[in-house]
């Protein structure tokens, strides 16, 4: 039985699935300084890419303990939703996943996402929503693009447009749940761009006018909702 236990975590994707539930375990009994210790402990091991998504894994600590503040989502969901986010982040920094960089967007949308309903509804502030922002999209950029060295510069370009639109929607008569989904959407669209233009696709696909298209009716939701 121990030996065929030994060869199933042979296996890297199942290793990845132990270390995951581990820290769904660890997330959900344990303090919130132990945990982060021992995620930093799996996250530290076996990789030449520690330091190239350091910048997300710190994002993500950075939401699990926003969350932690919040009452709308039980103990158990916000452990299995960070340890499910922590799996693809191990995956894609140890080269598990094939395609890395379709995981790692899954990573940052769901990053974004919830530090936008954390910002509007009061669980993050707007320095540690820029903060976020910055963070992930420089990982993305560093990683996943030829221009490396312009990685730091357009993820603060990124966290600049999100929270500054975030502010200005913050004032206005809208719902939480709209305000959320224009500016994921219109994030979303914007950093599309900018991953292509720096991959030399830009104008090889449609990606501009689906983004331009997503931008336009993003705002035509938000005037409707808002008037």
């Amino acid at each position: 039985m121990v030996e065929k236990l030994k060869s199933v975590f042979k296996t890297p994707k199942l290793r990845l699935v132990a270390k995951a539930f581990i820290l769904a375990l660890a997330l959900y009994a344990l303090p919130m300084w132990v945990a982060i210790l021992l995620a930093y402990i799996l996250y530290a091991r076996h990789s030449t890419l520690f330091l190239n998504f350091l910048g997300s894994f710190i994002s993500l600590f950075i939401v699990f303990s926003a969350l932690k503040t919040t009452d709308t989502l039980s103990p158990i969901l916000i452990s299995i939703f960070i340890a499910t986010l922590f799996y693809i982040l191990l995956g894609v920094k140890n080269i598990t996943f094939r395609h890395r960089l379709q995981a790692f967007f899954i990573f940052l949308a769901a990053i974004a996402f919830i530090s936008l309903w954390g910002f509007f509804t009061g669980a993050l502030s707007f320095i540690l929503l820029a903060f976020i922002i910055f963070l992930t999209c420089r990982d993305a950029l560093y990683s996943f693009t030829p221009s490396p060295n312009r990685s730091a510069l357009l993820a603060l370009v990124s966290a600049f447009v999100v929270t500054q639109l975030s502010w200005a929607i913050f004032y206005l008569n809208i719902p939480v749940f709209w305000s959320v989904i224009a500016v994921f959407l219109i994030f979303a669209s914007i950093f599309h761009l900018i991953i292509q233009h720096l991959r030399g696709e830009l104008f090889r696909s449609e990606a501009p006018f689906i983004a331009v298209a997503i931008v336009i009716a993003t705002l035509a939701v938000m005037i409707m909702v808002a008037f």
